[in-house]
């Protein structure tokens, strides 16, 4: 994944100064849009964060909370729901992290490539590995990670390498 050379060196600043940076990737018309944070792994031994789905403007918000909350020696834990960070409770999934790979440069994860997937639920709440869940809620998160539910059989609907 190309990105200039003046946007790493902002984000490795930012990383300097606050531990973490963050950035987005698309805009409101993009096809596919995500906000992913880099250093909490270097400086917090914490797995970075992604999110699709959201316009990064929004997605922003709510991964600043997550990250301050990291920062402040409050991890987000795999399975474990995220209430207070957005409108609606989130979930963490650990994302595949050749999957990862493909969308966050190399010259940023410097080989750090654990991440959590930060995921949205539906209208009524719930998650896409969860029996009724809205499949049309599908075209707007990427998974980077296998959606297993009660169902089907496991699927993702992001690239693999």
């Amino acid at each position: 994944m190309f990105i200039q050379p003046e946007v790493i060196a902002t984000l490795r600043r930012r990383i300097a100064q606050d531990g973490w940076a963050m950035a987005g990737v698309g805009t409101g018309r993009a096809a596919v849009t995500f906000v992913y944070t880099v250093g909490l792994q270097k400086s917090f031994a914490h797995p970075d964060l992604i999110m699709f789905g959201v316009a990064p403007a929004q997605a922003e918000v709510v991964m600043d909370v997550i990250a301050q909350r990291v920062k402040a020696g409050e991890p987000a834990h795999e399975g474990v729901m995220i209430v207070g960070a957005a409108a609606v409770p989130l979930m963490p999934r650990r994302a595949d992290a050749d999957r990862v790979r493909l969308l966050v440069p190399a010259q940023l994860a410097r080989g750090r490539y654990s991440y959590l997937q930060v995921v949205w639920p539906d209208g009524k709440g719930r998650f896409p590995w969860e029996a009724r869940f809205d499949k049309r809620r599908l075209r707007s998160q990427s998974f980077l990670f296998d959606v297993v539910d009660d169902d089907d059989p496991p699927t993702s609907n992001a690239p693999k390498p």
